[in-house]
């Protein structure tokens, strides 16, 4: 285990786990999760003998999207502080996008935001059968970022991705599994060990030729993914820098410090 208290890394067996661990906060991504999932990331990669990544959250999320309640706590340089939080999280999508190596998402609970943007980031994901999938930025006001425009466009067309952006933006892991979102739906408690199995499974192969098929099949939307990761941010700084954001984040921070909600949804 190592380097920051909200994010681990364990190794074993030819694969690297990395864990969100701010389950208090549903995993949202306050600063210093995006950095320290960032460095997690960059040492997974680099590490000898690695041959498989399986990136999961502790307790009841995977990710709760961005913390909310940090950007209340910024509320007098949002667009500063949002596209400080927007590189961080953009330079790990595109290293995960690079990485010669498989990345597994094992996701449950609430997966909001940036949370889904990071799990369509993988190249597999498995949920348990009760995840539930929220867009979430709409209601805050904002755009999205991560890819998540880019995923849910390229996967299920602009009519839809539109769709789930703005007024039906909560899904099943059926439904995310029917439209090809994602890989397999798996019983509650048990993503975690399914993740694992498939990750030991690719590290068993010749790793070479499991480098060559990622690239192959993620080679044509990356440099797509690079620029709409760059329209995003640009998107998502304007928006932060509007009245409506700033009043839709304070009246989430009032909720929440009321006891109404803990986690960030964005």
């Amino acid at each position: 285990m190592n380097n920051d208290s909200t994010v681990h890394t364990g190794f074993e067996q030819g694969v690297a786990t990395i864990t969100l661990s701010r389950p208090h906060a549903f995993n949202a991504l306050d600063y210093a999760t995006i950095e320290g999932l960032r460095l997690a990331i960059g040492q997974a990669v680099a590490e000898p003998g690695v041959r498989a990544i399986v990136l999961r959250g502790e307790g009841r999320s995977f990710c709760g999207g961005g913390d909310v309640l940090a950007m209340h706590a910024h509320r007098d340089e949002l667009p500063a502080f949002i596209s400080r939080m927007i590189d961080s999280f953009h330079t790990s999508v595109m290293a995960l996008s690079r990485a010669k190596v498989p990345v597994i998402a094992s996701v449950q609970g609430a997966v909001a935001g940036g949370g889904i943007s990071l799990a369509l980031a993988c190249d597999l994901v498995l949920a348990t059968s009760g995840t539930r999938f929220v867009t979430a930025y709409a209601q805050l006001g904002a755009s999205s970022d991560g890819g998540l425009s880019f995923w849910l466009t390229r996967r299920l067309g602009a009519a839809r991705a539109f769709e789930l952006l703005t007024l039906h933006g909560t899904f099943t892991a059926s439904e995310a599994h029917e439209w090809g979102l994602i890989n397999g739906v798996i019983n509650a408690g048990s993503a975690d060990a399914e993740a694992q199995e498939w990750a030991r499974k690719l590290a068993a192969m010749a790793p070479q030729a499991v480098a060559e098929f990622k690239q192959l099949t993620a080679v044509q939307g990356r440099d797509a993914l690079q620029a709409q990761l760059d329209r995003e941010k640009a998107a998502f700084v304007r928006c932060a820098g509007t009245e409506d954001f700033a009043r839709r984040v304070a009246a989430f921070a009032s909720r929440s410090q009321g006891g109404e909600s803990r986690g960030g949804h964005a």
